[in-house]
């Protein structure tokens, strides 16, 4: 919060050479209520002057086109001759709280047109000090809070709402801050775009950040199933793998063991093969001796005759019977081996 304003009076003015104050002059003591009267003319409102002047008003303000305008002169002669060389300052002392005094003294230089030289004290300051000062007292120079001219209340009550709101902004300061606020408004508005842009900056950084995320899960979650694959892909040719081994060691068995069985099998078959020869050759035997007894048979009856050597036919008939029977079962044997041979060839798959 502001600080309170210090509650300070002016208790003197010293005058020397100001409009129509001549040489050294002292106006004072001022006690809290002080009127001031006299005829037109006296030299009131010059005393109002006195107070602007020393409190930094412009000459314009003052009745006056340049400083040396407000240097006391007798007439217009003697105005152009002694302004130049005269010099002119108006002196006020402030009163503090506590009793201490504090001198403001603004002079009008010899120079050419007169300039202004501003003392606090017995010290020379320039304008900007001196006028920190006043504000610091609460005095605002540009805002002229500290006097009421006449016609200031018939102007005042005469304004409208935006102007008495322009007065009270110069009255109370606001109005020096004007340009200032209007570059802060600038600036916030400016803080408030970027503030805006920033947020959509963020929310859409947020929204690309959420994206690459879920990026980075699926991405993450991929090359995971993809290890996942790998290792059951290896797992599962390993498992192939195992059983076309187990599948060769059990080919490589059977194999072996078919092997064994067909070398028995051609064994056998070359027993078959030679009983069949040795049977072959007792059937061949037998149709020798059948045939020799037929041919036998048939010269005795050719020779001598049927009925006598009837005994002797019966005998051989009886012997080509017997043998009949055991061809028969020769051949049977030999059938027989013969298609267990190429049942056992057919399952060996060899035929």
């Amino acid at each position: 919060m502001p600080s309170r304003p210090i509650a300070g009076k002016i208790i003197r003015l010293e005058l020397e050479n100001f409009k129509s104050y001549k040489c050294h002059q002292i106006i004072g003591p001022l006690y809290d209520f002080t009127a001031i009267i006299g005829p037109s003319g006296a030299g009131k409102s010059n005393l109002m002057d006195a107070i602007s002047f020393v409190l930094g008003v412009r000459t314009g303000q003052l009745r006056g086109v340049q400083l040396r305008d407000l240097v006391y002169a007798f007439d217009d002669r003697e105005k152009g001759e002694q302004s130049g060389r005269r010099r002119s300052h108006v002196m006020l002392v402030y009163q503090m709280p506590d009793g201490s005094e504090i001198e403001f003294t603004r002079s009008i230089t010899t120079a050419a047109g007169g300039g202004s030289e501003y003392r606090i004290g017995d010290r020379i300051v320039n304008w900007e000090e001196y006028s920190a000062k006043l504000t610091s007292l609460n005095i605002l120079v540009k805002a002229r809070n500290f006097l009421v001219f006449q016609g200031d209340v018939e102007s005042i009550a005469c304004k409208n709402p935006k102007e008495l709101t322009a007065l009270v902004e110069k009255i109370s300061g606001s109005e020096e801050y004007k340009r200032r606020y209007e570059e802060l408004e600038v600036q916030k508005a400016e803080a408030d775009q970027k503030a805006v842009l920033a947020h959509r900056k963020r929310k859409t950084i947020s929204a690309e950040r959420k994206h690459k995320k879920l990026q980075k899960e699926e991405a993450e979650n991929h090359l995971k199933l993809q290890e996942q694959l790998k290792l059951l892909t290896q797992e599962h040719f390993l498992w192939q793998l195992s059983n076309i081994r187990k599948d060769i060691e059990k080919a490589n068995e059977e194999t072996d063991a078919e092997g064994n069985i067909l070398k028995g099998v051609l064994d056998e078959l070359d027993n078959y093969k030679a009983e069949a020869r040795e049977k072959n050759r007792e059937q061949a035997g037998y149709m020798k001796e059948i045939e020799k007894c037929r041919g036998r048979i048939t010269e005795k009856q050719t020779r001598l005759g049927l009925d006598k050597y009837q005994s002797e036919l019966v005998k051989l008939k009886d012997e080509i019977s017997r043998i009949m029977p055991k061809m028969k079962s020769i051949d049977k044997e030999i059938s027989k081996k013969k298609g267990d041979i190429v049942w056992k060839l057919r399952n060996l798959g060899m035929t």
